[in-house]
């Protein structure tokens, strides 16, 4: 049973890998879902909208009920309609990977672009980034993008996943290259103000240590996340159905770890945001995600 988890692990990595990697060399995406058209998931669990929402009973807990609504409905038209390729600096390089998902990839394979929105600026984090309708509460970022396209990115610029955090029988933490992520927004879209100035922070700058109060100093390791089989045999990405996509306490889902020790008990948790940083919540951000290996080779050269 296990060689067959393995067995089928490999061949929905490779089959993936070969798919984004004739994207990017294909001059337009094809005309149906994208990547979506050629893998095969299983329908994922469905995802709590702001229609979805059950109505309240009395009429305070109805009022209150209909401004999380409107304001969830806010926060995805702002982000729907954004356009986050104009804060890369020459939007021209970037290769859109989905008709409909906010994720490119840039000519040279260097970068994966993705399109996100702040839902969190105080409190103690599990994440940088979860899915929409997921772990809003304790993530600083909120992504339109599923989990498997962004898997299937970092392997379409080179990047060598490892594994997620195993604790049986003891303790091993989450391996794979180490991936810098460099976050990006505009003062004018978080600040009501009329620059037009791109702030660049590296993501490590948004969290803080709870214990010591420093910048978080841990980078992100690529584990690759996790395949499931659903009863009838159909494997699906555990990512895209926990919203689980970039760790800072170990989930064996995430797409991106840290690779050490971090629990996911509240009261044990290791990081909270950094609030003087974070732009306002529903500000647009574009996240570039690059190999670190890379990026200390460029510095290597530079010297």
């Amino acid at each position: 049973m296990f060689n067959r988890y393995l067995s089928l692990r490999y061949l929905t990595v490779v089959t993936v890998f070969f798919t984004l990697c004739s994207l990017l060399n294909a001059q337009e995406l094809p005309q149906e879902q994208g990547i979506d058209a050629a893998i095969e998931f299983p329908d994922q669990k469905p995802q709590t909208t702001p229609n979805s929402v059950p109505k309240a009973q009395t009429n305070s807990d109805s009022d209150q009920q209909e401004r999380v609504v409107s304001g969830a409905k806010r926060s995805i038209d702002i982000a729907k309609n954004y356009d986050y390729a104009s804060l890369y600096d020459q939007p021209e390089q970037l290769k859109r990977l989905d008709k409909n998902a906010p994720i490119w990839a840039t000519a040279d394979r260097k970068y994966v672009a993705l399109g996100a929105q702040v839902c969190l600026r105080e409190g103690e984090l599990e994440f940088l980034a979860c899915g929409r309708n997921s772990k809003e509460h304790e993530s600083i970022l909120t992504l339109d993008v599923p989990a498997h396209l962004i898997h299937a990115a970092l392997l379409a610029i080179g990047a060598k996943q490892g594994a997620p955090a195993k604790y049986d029988p003891i303790f091993i933490p989450p391996t794979g290259e180490k991936i810098e992520i460099e976050v990006r927004w505009r003062l004018s879209d978080s600040e009501q103000q009329d620059s037009e100035q791109i702030v660049k922070k590296r993501a490590q700058e948004l969290i803080l240590e709870n214990e010591s109060g420093d910048v978080m100093s841990s980078p992100w390791v690529f584990t690759g996340g996790l395949f499931g089989v659903n009863p009838d045999g159909k494997r699906y990405y555990l990512a895209n159905v926990t919203g689980e996509i970039f760790g800072v306490s170990n989930f064996p889902g995430a797409v991106l770890d840290v690779p050490f020790e971090s629990s996911s008990d509240n009261v044990a948790l290791y990081y909270h945001a950094n609030t003087d940083v974070i732009p306002p919540v529903d500000t647009c951000v574009l996240l570039l995600l690059s190999r670190q290996k890379d990026n200390d080779k460029e510095e290597v050269e530079k010297k």
